[in-house]
């Protein structure tokens, strides 16, 4: 640093002052720059280690949601937290030395530039005024003339003045920059080692840190080593498996081998006896018939599948004891089995023969295995007289089975009570708790499974606990029962040629028995045939069915005549009466819906008749048309059960969806509609279901068909992706159904 100015020298002001005066000012000016440079700088390096802080901060969260990954294992978890902690505790440090270098460098510095330096600019300013204005006073002091006395004296006490203010401005300048260049030693100096002593703190803070870490770092290390020779061992034991399944799966390519065995062995590790997994193609149930790829499981009494991308599960099959399996080959791809159940059937395929064999046969083996825990838990608890507690029995023991036990209960009573039902139809086993809903009877568990073995074409078993049932269901249930039922189909037994089915019996004398009664249909009477030899006055009726007696729900096959002693209501009772000639199954069918007697229509199917004929004299009306027209609930939902088609049109071209369109009545639109009645097809006006509907103004019937097209819509959309319809439209349909059954009167809004 370059002297002090010598106070002696500002009193001449010399030009050695003034020179001595400008290169202190440089000094200052250059000072300033540097100072302010490095206040700037400092300040950039604030700014990056905060930015450094924040990285440093988001590693550690980092690290510790990798943490959170180990939290099982107690080694990894216990030393990523003391890391994580100590990385945590030197960012506290770094963050200390920022604060220290703000509050040492920039803070320091900028008050020395802001009061010191500004003070000493301001001090320049007032001494170059002063000096120009004692200038402008020699100037004036000499140009004054001699012949004007008072112009120089005046003159004279200006230059005096002016003299004596430069003298004391320019010794406070001069002061003002010699203490500077003092100051700034000191200013300067102490602030770098303010800075260094934060430096310090932090490195030492560091480094005990790190040394009491020291021990911990070197046990960690040889943790490490044990875990590394651990992990070479276990990929050489990967290794040797890998190549043991290689050669597995070369082996099983070679001779054709089944793997069921090896899906059954890594199941019996999890405890879980019958299991299967694996993927198969599954046919959707929307318009375009769409394949998709599911990940099926064979799992407790269960048939369930997920997506591949999705844990969600859906189930297939709630209960294996309701399916049947079977092999089809009507279908155009290759490897397909069929799953039936009572109110459904699902395609699906597997990727080879042997593995559509085996899943044939895992779900088998599931079936079986439903019915043997059955057996067992019946073994177990005797079976009392208590609904609730057999539906205990029947039913899961989930929160949502034991919300809905009460109404089920009350169920089970009401269709134990209908004459004949408290026994099973076929052995005569007591507390049924499984029904044939196609045939109108119950069954005992063991009845039940030789039902489903000859598939839903002949009977469709439900569970008379666990599966939920549609109020027409019950009706229909109600109408018939199995008395009325082995009225007809055991009408003329010869036990000396079929052994009779009991409790007890073996399984193929049970087979036998029901095979013979519903499929060979060997014990039905006969319907009287015309003889042309006898009197013309022989005719026939239906009766329409009255509050149960022991003998409603018949047909008089006899010789029918009508009386003149009837009553108006006993002719209101009964259908008119017909020839003995047209005593035929399709005519007695549809007799029997006009009628609403179901005992009569269940008798005409199993005397083989056509549930889907066209009755030529009446414009071709179908059975089915006859029982929507008529409004009733059970007569339709009894059809429709027994494989009646829900898109047959009459002569007019319509169908039975526009017939109930047109008597607005809604709860067999429903009915149909459930069914997947086509409401696009039109009649001879051609008109639709909803334009009926629209033009007789019923709204009900308007929003369920918009409603089904809606819903029709998104499934073909949804289907693509596997995805389900949508349960808005099951829910509305559920609460039209509800109020078709319990409350029709709110249906009439438009009679």
């Amino acid at each position: 640093m370059r002297p002090n100015i010598e106070f002696n020298e500002c009193l001449k002001d010399s030009p050695r002052f003034r020179a001595s005066l400008e290169e202190a000012e440089g000094d200052v000016d250059l000072l300033e720059v540097k100072l302010d440079k490095l206040v700037k700088v400092c300040s950039q390096m604030i700014e990056v280690g905060k930015a450094f802080s924040n990285a440093n901060s988001a590693f550690i969260v980092g690290a510790r949601d990798v943490a959170e990954l180990f939290k099982d294992e107690d080694l990894l978890s216990a030393a990523l937290a003391k890391f994580t902690n100590m990385l945590a505790e030197l960012q506290k440090y770094n963050n200390i030395l920022l604060d220290q270098a703000h509050r040492s460098i920039c803070k320091n510095l900028q008050s020395f530039i802001k009061t010191e330096i500004r003070k000493v600019k301001e001090t320049r300013k007032h001494f170059e005024k002063i000096s120009d204005d004692l200038d402008n006073a020699l100037v004036r002091n000499a140009q004054a003339p001699r012949s004007k006395p008072l112009e120089c004296e005046e003159a004279n006490n200006v230059l005096t003045a002016m003299n004596s203010c430069f003298t004391h401005v320019s010794l406070d300048y001069v002061f003002q920059i010699n203490v500077l260049h003092s100051r700034k030693r000191f200013d300067v100096l102490d602030t770098m080692l303010a800075f260094m002593h934060a430096q310090n703190a932090y490195f030492h803070q560091g480094s005990d840190l790190f040394e009491d870490m020291e021990p911990y770092f070197k046990r960690v290390a040889t943790q490490i080593e044990d875990l590394n020779s651990k992990g070479a061992i276990d990929q050489r034991n990967m290794e040797q498996k890998h190549t043991q399944v290689q050669q597995k799966v070369r082996y099983d390519s070679a001779h054709d081998s089944v793997r069921y065995d090896f899906i059954v062995e890594c199941a019996s590790e999890d405890s879980t006896p019958l299991r299967m997994e694996g993927y198969l193609f599954k046919r959707t149930s929307n318009a375009f018939k769409t394949w998709v790829r599911r990940w099926f499981t064979v799992q407790n009494n269960q048939l369930v599948y997920r997506k591949r991308s999705r844990d969600s599960v859906t189930i297939m099959e709630d209960d294996l004891r309701l399916c049947t399996v079977r092999l089809v080959s009507d279908v155009d791809r290759r490897f397909c089995f069929e799953v039936l159940s009572p109110s459904r059937s699902h395609i699906l395929q597997a990727d080879s023969d042997q593995e559509c064999v085996e899943w044939v046969a895992a779900i088998q083996r599931g079936v079986s295995h439903a019915y043997n825990e059955r057996s067992d838990s019946c073994a177990e608890k005797p079976v009392t007289s208590n609904a609730a507690d057999v539906d205990a029995q029947s039913s899961s023991s989930s929160d949502v089975e034991q919300q809905t036990s009460k109404p089920r209960n009350k169920r089970l009573e009401m269709l134990l009570a209908v004459p004949g039902n408290d026994k099973c139809c076929d052995c005569g086993s007591p507390d049924p708790r499984w029904s044939s809903i196609n045939l109108g009877i119950t069954l005992c568990i063991e009845c039940s499974g030789i039902h489903r073995s000859f598939g839903v074409q002949v009977s469709k078993v439900r569970s008379m606990t666990l599966d939920s049932w549609e109020p027409e269901l019950v009706k229909v249930m109600l109408e018939l029962g199995n008395t009325a039922v082995n009225r007809v189909y055991e009408h003329d037994v010869d036990e000396s040629v079929h052994t009779r089915a009991t409790p007890h019996c073996a399984r193929d004398v049970r087979e036998s028995w029901i095979r013979a009664k519903y499929m060979q249909k060997a014990f039905l009477r006969k319907l009287l045939v015309p003889d042309s030899q006898n009197s013309p006055a022989k005719r026939w009726s239906v009766q329409k069915p009255k509050r149960r007696t022991a003998e409603d729900g018949t047909v008089d096959l006899e010789e029918s005549v009508e009386s003149d002693t009837e009553s108006e209501m006993d002719a209101q009772s009964t259908t008119s009466t017909e020839d003995l000639t047209k005593l035929q199954p399709n005519f007695l069918l549809y007799k029997a819906v006009q009628a609403r007697n179901l005992a009569v229509m269940m008798e005409a199917l199993a005397l083989g008749a056509d549930p889907n004929w066209r009755n030529p004299d009446e414009h071709g009306t179908t059975p089915l048309i006859q029982a929507v027209s008529a409004g009733c609930m059970a007569p339709t939902e009894f059809l429709l059960l027994n494989a009646t088609k829900v898109n047959v049109k009459d002569d007019r071209g319509q169908s039975p969806l526009h017939h109930a369109t047109l008597h607005g009545h809604t709860g067999q639109v429903c009915q149909l509609l459930k069914r997947s009645a086509n409401q696009h097809a039109v009649d001879e006006n051609g008109q639709d279901a909803l334009a009926i509907a629209v033009s007789t103004a019923n709204a009900d019937i308007v929003t369920l068909l918009r409603l089904s097209k809606l819903n029709e819509e998104m499934k073909e959309v949804e289907g693509i992706y596997g995805t389900s319809g949508d349960e808005t439209f099951n829910e509305v349909f559920r609460d039209f159904t509800n109020m078709a059954n319990n409350a029709p009167e709110k249906l009439q809004r438009n009679k």
